[in-house]
C-alpha cells in the first residue's frame, strides 16, 4: 500500500532530519513484515520521550532551588522550589523538556516575589520512568500540587499546557486556583497523534491499527482529549499565549480554545516560535504580570 502523502508535512520536537529518515525507513520495513508490529512499535515510540541532557547552564539554575523527590505511581518526580510571598505558582514544561528549560520564565515570576514550584514530568529531566503520556503528566501534576500547596496559579507549556487544561477541568482541587497561563497549547491529542504519524511516514493500515491500540489502552480516541471541550469546564481566569511563528502548533488552536473559556484572553506574539514566549522578556513580563495581578485580587 502506498504511503498517504495527502497530509501536509508537520514537525515534532526532537526529530532531526537524519533521525526522521532512519525511523521512516524502519517503519517502512516493519510495515511490510507486520503492520501490527509496526503499530505496536509506533505506540511505544509515541509514548517514549527522547532523553534531553540538562546543560551546565540549566543545572546551575536548578541548583538555586530547594529540591525534593516525590514518589508517584509513575516513578519518582523531581521537584524544584524557589521561595516567595504567598501560595505557589506551579510551572510545567512540555514534551522532551525539563524544568531547567523554563529558567527565564521562573525568574520572571520570581521578580514579582512569587513562590515558584517546578518539576520534571515522568520520563523527563531528573524524574524516573521511561515512558510518559497525558495521564502520567496529569497524575504527576496533581501529586506535586498536593505535596507543595497551597497553589494559586499554574503556568504550563505545550504538552504541559494541555495537561494543565485537563487538570483544571477535571480536578476539584484545581478549581480553587486563581489564574492559569497556557503557552503553545495544542487543540487536542489527535493533532499530536497526526503530527507523529505524518512525521514517521506511517501507512494508513498501520495508523488504523495504531488507533485501535490507543483506544484499547486509553479507552478513547486521541481526538477525545480536546482542549476546547475542557475549556468549557474551566472557570478561573486563563491567559493563552502563542507564538505567531510556532513551528509545531498553529496559533489557531489557541484561538479555538479562547472562544470556549468563560474568563479567557489570548495573546498571539508575532515572530515567536513554539518555545520563544518562555524566553522573550516582554512576553515573560506579560505572563508574570497576569498571574501577579490575579493573586493580588
Amino acid at each position: 500500500m502506498a504511503e498517504d502523502r495527502a497530509a501536509p508535512a508537520r514537525h515534532i520536537p526532537g526529530l532531526t532530519p537524519a533521525r526522521q529518515r532512519r525511523v521512516r525507513a524502519l517503519f517502512r520495513l516493519l510495515s511490510l513484515l507486520s503492520p501490527q508490529l509496526a503499530a505496536r512499535c509506533a505506540l511505544r515510540l509515541f509514548t517514549t520521550p527522547r532523553s534531553r541532557r540538562i546543560s551546565g547552564q540549566d543545572a546551575g539554575f536548578l541548583a538555586t532551588a530547594a529540591t525534593r523527590r516525590l514518589p508517584t505511581a509513575h516513578g519518582e518526580v523531581q521537584i524544584y522550589e524557589w521561595p516567595g510571598d504567598g501560595p505557589a505558582v506551579l510551572v510545567l514544561h512540555g514534551w522532551i523538556s525539563h524544568a531547567g528549560q523554563l529558567g527565564d520564565m521562573i525568574e520572571g515570576l520570581r521578580s514579582h516575589r512569587l513562590r515558584v514550584v517546578a518539576f520534571d514530568a515522568p520520563a523527563h529531566g531528573r524524574s524516573g520512568g521511561r515512558q510518559a503520556d497525558l495521564s502520567s503528566f496529569r497524575d504527576a501534576l496533581a501529586a506535586v500540587s498536593r505535596a507543595c500547596g497551597p497553589v494559586a496559579a499554574i503556568l504550563a507549556h505545550s504538552f504541559g499546557a494541555i495537561t494543565a487544561a485537563c487538570w483544571l477541568a477535571e480536578d476539584a482541587a484545581a478549581a480553587r486556583l486563581r489564574a492559569a497561563v497556557l503557552v503553545g497549547l495544542p487543540r487536542d491529542i489527535g493533532f499530536l497523534f497526526e503530527s507523529f504519524s505524518n512525521a514517521m511516514g506511517l501507512r494508513r493500515e498501520v495508523i488504523g491499527r495504531l488507533r485501535a491500540l490507543f483506544r484499547a489502552r486509553y479507552g478513547g480516541d486521541p481526538e477525545d482529549y480536546a482542549a476546547p471541550v475542557l475549556a468549557q469546564r474551566i472557570h478561573i481566569p486563563v491567559l493563552l499565549v502563542h507564538g505567531g511563528a510556532d513551528e509545531y502548533i498553529p496559533a489557531e488552536h489557541a484561538r479555538e480554545v479562547a472562544l470556549q473559556l468563560r474568563d479567557g484572553r489570548i495573546q498571539v506574539i508575532a515572530g515567536l516560535n513554539h518555545s520563544a514566549p518562555l524566553r522573550d522578556p516582554h512576553t515573560i513580563e506579560l505572563m508574570a504580570q497576569f498571574i501577579s495581578a490575579r493573586l493580588q485580587e
